[in-house]
């Protein structure tokens, strides 16, 4: 895999393995990365390299601290029909003007993973809005799993949230694009809080939010480049699967790990704020294919809002 970076000390922390000596970069001429070159570093003095990866990742863009989204600025290009390669990573250990579902604000500290990948797959997948989320989630789980003393422990609150004993300690954001039954680009974000826990106002929705470190046995199993490994590990592992027809086993893990099958929640708007405007109350009985809310009393099912657990009556 081919990495870019602007900082090396950042490189070290985030990869721990670096094969190759730092030199001017040269893979940036090929088609689609230097676009993504320019719009990534823009002016600053960047060293290319080679990481040891599992296959199916080609690229690795490594920024110390972003100013934009990454999440964003792929979506940007594949929008404007610059053709990016399946397989791109963009790592930032921090960043500025990032964002969770729905454009929500997004912490974006020092110490933690934030990742957009873009995959290219030219190829139609059935439930197509939910698919890539359930891709998401289930790899931030199988890599928190991948920590010991944390296997088990995550579990997903709907939709995209992940949560450890209550406090939220990853997001996830999936886009895709079509041509014809085709998908052809699909950008996906996850933040995930290893060592840093943000100072995030409390909310009915996000009441707590944590860091695998604070509830890790031993952080020494628990630095960015290990989880960091685990996490891209477990989204080519997942991607591949996907691809080839695996999306029912992936739906399975999602609805295993789900926090609230068979949990009596509040369904509220997506513009609720500190006052929740609450659309439902009830008991979950199942998730759908399209992760649709099934809940106990209600004869339709619920594809938007945001999720309280355990309402007070």
């Amino acid at each position: 895999m081919v990495v870019f970076t602007d900082s090396l000390d950042y490189a070290d922390q985030a990869t721990g393995s670096v094969v190759g000596n730092w030199g001017e970069p040269v893979a940036h001429q090929r088609a689609g990365i230097r676009q993504l070159c320019d719009a990534i570093y823009g002016t600053l003095a960047i060293r290319e390299s080679i990481l040891a990866a599992e296959s199916g990742w080609d690229y690795l863009f490594l920024v110390e601290s972003a100013s934009q989204s990454h999440y964003d600025l792929l979506i940007e290009l594949s929008r404007r029909e610059i053709r990016l390669p399946d397989g791109v990573l963009c790592l930032a250990g921090s960043g500025e003007r990032f964002h969770g579902f729905k454009g929500r604000e997004w912490s974006a500290p020092a110490g933690n993973i934030y990742l957009a990948v873009h995959l290219a797959p030219h190829q139609p997948f059935e439930h197509v809005a939910t698919c890539f989320t359930v891709l998401a989630a289930v790899s931030v789980l199988d890599a928190v799993d991948g920590i010991p003393g944390l296997e088990g422990t995550a579990q997903i609150k709907w939709v995209n949230d992940i949560l450890i004993d209550g406090a939220k300690v990853a997001g996830v954001l999936a886009y895709t694009q079509s041509e014809a039954a085709a998908i052809t680009d699909v950008v996906l974000g996850i933040g995930l809080n290893v060592a840093t826990i943000p100072s995030v106002a409390p909310t009915p929705f996000v009441p707590r939010v944590g860091a695998l470190q604070a509830v890790v046995p031993d952080p020494a199993n628990c630095s960015i480049s290990l989880v960091f490994r685990r996490l891209v590990d477990a989204l080519g592992r997942n991607y591949r699967a996907l691809r080839e027809g695996g999306q029912a086993a992936l739906l399975d893990r999602y609805r295993q790990r789900s926090l609230v099958i068979g949990r009596e929640i509040a369904l509220c708007s997506e513009d609720s704020g500190t006052n929740p405007d609450v659309l439902a109350v009830g008991r979950v009985e199942a998730l759908s294919d399209d992760l649709e809310l099934m809940m106990e009393g209600h004869d339709r099912h619920f594809s938007i809002g945001r999720v309280v657990l355990d309402p007070e009556h």
